[in-house]
């Protein structure tokens, strides 16, 4: 009989602190376009001035930036490209390749990289 007894006291007490948990819970919940409310030194409530607003994330709008910039830098790495083959077809075949041919075919491949990867996390 006494473990009845401790079972109707454990469960009740894991009720009651479950609700005041959801009852905290609810009380600190701020609706949507709304400003938690800070007094100032005038008493007033309104939100401050220089608290910055968290931004809105469209995914059509994310889509398009994205776009946008893959573009952008396809289009450096077809330039970089030509100027590499430019520079390559400048060198003589008999001659060791010049140390700028090694930085803009690493610039070319840190930019497809990059191209890569905004590929993918799109």
């Amino acid at each position: 009989m006494k473990t009845g007894r401790r079972c109707f006291l454990a469960n009740f007490v894991v009720t009651l602190a479950g609700a005041n948990v959801l009852r905290a819970g609810g009380q600190r919940e701020v609706p949507p376009n709304q400003f938690p409310q800070f007094p100032d030194a005038s008493g007033s409530n309104h939100p401050p001035e220089d608290v910055p607003l968290p931004p809105i994330s469209y995914p059509k709008v994310r889509l398009k930036e994205s776009q946008k910039n893959l573009r952008r830098d396809a289009d450096h790495l077809l330039q970089l490209a030509k100027e590499l083959k430019d520079e390559v077809d400048k060198t003589e075949q008999t001659s060791v390749l010049s140390l700028s041919l090694v930085h803009k075919a690493e610039e070319v491949e840190k930019l497809a990289r990059q191209i890569k990867d905004l590929i993918r996390a799109a």
